[in-house]
């Protein structure tokens, strides 16, 4: 008895002493806060029988703090809407498809703290899904990734699942999240700054989960989805002919039941047995020129487009529309792409390159920057003739690296052959 009270006492301790030491020392610990759990694997498959109105009741449980279902429906979205989950991957890989880098953000910075970073960052193993599962951050309004630390240094990044998020019940501006040690009210986010990676773009100071395209998706959903379903069943009537049988008067009931019964076999089978003395017609089913719900479905369709890219011409070229036209609707969802660099790039100087820095040089090191290395596409003889002038007229100098990454050329290694430049005659 007095052994297992010491043992009491001890866990007592250690978990006062855990509450007591500050935010900085807790960094220095290995352990992993979001490790697998049963509860992740577990759906409400909240589209089932989905009307507007379940669907405002998802957003608003949101509002209140509980996205969980709504983060549920935004899942489903898109593997039952096509063209959802085509713009959605067009928006989310245009900008994790790009190399990243970290890049120095003033004339005089720290050159160790950009090697540092570049090579922290470099050797995780999994730093590309933490990028990937931030991205999503465009759809979701909102993701969140750990940091674990041992000894300072940062050895894993792990993305947590969007239904671990909640917000406190009292505090709803504190963001949380659930554990399988916290499995209803779960940790603050805020207690242990340098222990998370929140991605927010464009935030809502107090509001964490009403933002995000999928969230203005939800309507274009419901009318979609409800409109296709009724079209199922109106293709399913007006492609079948009218099957109509008719019988002399007298006809006892259970021979007219009989005979609905085989016309009713034929919409299945087409094979049936009739006495000679009835009259069997097929009325062919109108030819649908009206289209009822096709209209609304290319509604929904390039109102989704638009939402995501910035327009929907490079989605939906028809008779109407040119390479060229889209071409420059292309250009236009550019002007989005860059704006995805910047909350991205951001977040993480923010979330984990000051935390690396801070860690390694202390505070007095300027925190390097975090960018995307986005190429446009442009002519190369307008690239041509406009380097000549900015390099032998105005007297600039231009980056090899930046000329080589614009025209799409790698750069010679040591000893490699190239092509010469042609001599003149």
């Amino acid at each position: 008895m007095l052994t297992h009270a010491r043992q009491r006492l001890a866990a007592v301790l250690k978990s006062l002493g855990s509450l007591l030491s500050p935010a900085g020392d807790q960094q220095q610990t290995a352990a992993t806060i979001v490790r697998p759990w049963r509860d992740d694997a577990t759906r409400e498959y909240p589209t089932l029988g989905l009307t507007p109105s379940r669907a405002l009741g998802f957003l608003q449980n949101a509002d209140a703090g509980m996205p969980r279902l709504q983060f549920e429906l935004f899942d489903e979205m898109l593997q039952k809407w096509p063209r959802l989950a085509a713009v959605e991957a067009t928006r989310r890989l245009a900008l994790t498809g790009l190399e990243w880098e970290v890049t120095s953000t003033a004339a005089g910075d720290n050159d160790a703290a950009v090697t540092h970073c570049q090579s922290v960052l470099s050797g995780l193993d999994r730093f590309r899904e933490a990028l990937d599962h931030l991205a999503n951050a465009i759809a979701y309004g909102i993701a969140v990734a750990e940091l674990v630390w041992e000894d300072g240094q940062l050895v894993d990044i792990v993305p947590v699942p969007f239904s671990r998020l909640m917000a406190d019940p009292n505090q709803p501006w504190r963001l949380r999240v659930r554990t399988e040690n916290e499995p209803s009210l779960g940790i603050a986010l805020d207690e242990q700054p340098t222990k998370w990676i929140v991605h927010r773009p464009r935030p809502r100071p107090g509001r964490h989960f009403d933002a995000g395209l999928m969230r203005a998706s939800v309507a274009l959903y419901v009318a979609q989805n409800l409109s296709f379903k009724d079209w199922l069943i109106y293709s399913q009537i007006a492609g079948m002919p009218v099957r109509v049988a008719r019988f002399d008067p007298g006809t006892s009931d259970a021979d007219k039941k009989a005979l609905v019964k085989m016309l009713a076999s034929l919409g299945t089978d087409a094979v049936a047995a009739f006495s000679k003395n009835v009259d069997l017609k097929f009325m062919e089913a109108g030819s649908g020129q009206g289209k009822p719900y096709q209209a609304l479905q290319e509604y929904c369709n390039t109102e989704i487009t638009i939402l995501w890219l910035g327009q929907h011409l490079t989605t939906d070229i028809k008779q109407t529309g040119s390479r060229a036209a889209a071409e420059v609707h292309d250009r236009v969802r550019e002007d989005l792409l860059v704006d995805d660099i910047g909350d991205e790039g951001a977040t993480i100087r923010r979330d984990l390159l000051t935390p690396l820095v801070r860690a390694r040089f202390g505070a007095g090191v300027q925190v390097p920057g975090f960018r995307r290395s986005l190429v446009q596409a442009v002519d190369t003889k307008v690239l041509a003739d406009t380097l000549a002038v900015a390099v032998n007229d105005l007297g600039m100098e231009i980056p090899r690296r930046w000329l080589h990454t614009a025209l799409g050329v790698p750069e010679a290694r040591a000893g490699e052959a190239t092509i010469q430049r042609r001599s003149d005659a």
